[in-house]
């Protein structure tokens, strides 16, 4: 089973009492927390209400400690770039040359994008770089 099913098994079936995180008292963006930090055990008694803030916190103890297991968040919410600025800052950051944006928000953003926008996001570039150095594309001067 998925990472993504265990969440929706857990939603599904919550823990009982009102959203209102266990650890700090926060109401509002509270959400399902696995107290033993394995998404796999879904049994009511291992699950409580916590913050966003509170289950980060506990995925890096659980994470320093050894304990759980890490899962890949699939955050449908993420949006692809909408400007060939952002589509160049994601792509550099990804590539190692910017730190202007975490990797892994990077590739999050580069994922969200929809395949038509990438292709004219790679039409605008060649366009620009055909303006700079030619029909070629490509810069005549020599690396060394």
């Amino acid at each position: 089973m998925s990472d993504r099913a265990y969440r929706l098994r857990a939603n599904a079936d919550p823990p009982p009492g009102r959203g209102i995180c266990s650890f700090c008292g926060a109401a509002g963006t509270t959400e399902i927390a696995h107290i033993d930090g394995f998404e796999e055990h879904g049994s009511r008694d291992n699950l409580c209400w916590v913050c966003r803030s509170c289950n980060t916190k506990m995925g890096v103890v659980f994470k320093r400690l050894g304990l759980g297991r890490r899962t890949h968040q699939f955050n449908p919410a993420v949006e692809g770039a909408a400007s060939l600025g952002q589509w160049l800052t994601a792509v550099l950051s990804m590539r190692g040359e910017s730190g202007a944006m975490p990797v892994a928000q990077a590739v999050e953003m580069i994922r969200a994008t929809d395949p038509e926008t990438r292709s004219a996001f790679a039409h605008s570039i060649w366009r620009l770089r055909r303006q700079r150095y030619g029909p070629t594309g490509r810069s005549d001067a020599t690396p060394f």
